[in-house]
């Protein structure tokens, strides 16, 4: 009689602890597909920033006939921008191969490995590919003769580095905390 009802609890109680388990493992899936979304969204806002700011940059250098930029300037520029672009897409690619329901949480540790090192490589790519540029366009600025473009050239570069540094630590830690929901799933 009370071996049956140990039997009985012990069931029950297996059953309880089966679906605890299963509630955790969704709420940390659901934890890894949110990340995974932020990650997702803050790749295309900056996609979408590209291809409003592009053109319109584009524009301004064109307009002005007095302040040419060299050849080099123009196809450093080009490199520059495709390299932007193919990281932006690498990058929306490999976040698009982790998914929590059709992969196992090893194929999805590997699947975050793949795009955190994509991450390392195209920062240092797109930073490589950018000082040149930027020496390029300083040097064809300087031998425009205003000195006000020169100061604006710079300020601008000063600018732009922190709010690159800022958008780079944002990204950095959204890499960070995909990277520990995924390590939570183990």
């Amino acid at each position: 009689m009370e071996l049956e009802e140990l039997k009985k609890n012990w069931n029950i109680m297996e059953e309880r602890l089966g679906r605890l388990e299963m509630e955790q493992r969704q709420q940390k899936n659901n934890t890894v597909n949110s990340k995974l979304q932020q990650v997702r969204e803050r790749i295309l806002k900056r996609f979408m920033m590209l291809v409003i700011v592009l053109p319109v940059l584009l524009w301004i250098l064109g307009r002005h006939d007095s302040y040419g930029f060299s050849l080099l300037t123009w196809i450093l520029l080009f490199v520059f921008v495709a390299v932007i672009v193919a990281r932006q897409f690498t990058w929306w690619l490999l976040l698009k191969r982790i998914d929590c329901l059709k992969l196992t949480v090893r194929e999805i540790c590997l699947a975050e490995n793949r795009f955190h090192i994509s991450f390392k490589v195209g920062i240092a790519v797109s930073v490589a590919c950018a000082i040149p540029l930027l020496v390029s366009m300083l040097w064809d600025m300087s031998e425009f003769g205003d000195p006000y473009m020169l100061i604006g050239a710079w300020t601008g570069l000063g600018v732009g580095l922190l709010i690159g540094l800022r958008l780079f630590l944002r990204a950095w830690r959204g890499v960070k905390e995909l990277r520990e929901a995924i390590t939570d799933l183990q």
